[in-house]
């Protein structure tokens, strides 16, 4: 998995969101669905290359400073260390983002 990892910020580096990263993307899914029990990484990975090939671009900005490329190279840096607590908890957080759910202290605060 790691070399799949590597070989995905490869590509982004190198092509950016282009046919061969989706390939790549759709194999790291099959790997999750594979050795994995985490059903929530098979999704995030599968909403991810869905949104660049409906989109052209990724469009779930986590980091609000960065383009695309960038956020989809930190999902995917998270991913291949996602037994991390840290990762964990901000990988929900990009999960959240990607299936429209808002944060319970954001939508508290917005209410106010």
């Amino acid at each position: 998995m790691k070399q799949q990892i590597e070989a995905i910020k490869t590509t982004l580096a190198k092509e950016g969101l282009s046919a061969t990263l989706i390939q790549q993307l759709k194999d790291l899914r099959e790997w999750f669905k594979a050795n994995r029990n985490e059903p929530g990484y098979v999704k995030m990975i599968r909403l991810a290359y869905e949104n660049i090939e409906e989109n052209g671009d990724y469009t779930f900005l986590y980091l609000e400073e960065e383009d695309g490329i960038a956020n989809l190279s930190y999902l995917v840096d998270l991913l291949g260390d996602y037994d991390n607590k840290y990762n964990k908890e901000e990988l929900q957080d990009i999960k959240n983002l990607m299936l429209g759910i808002v944060p319970e202290e954001e939508e508290e605060s917005g209410a106010h």
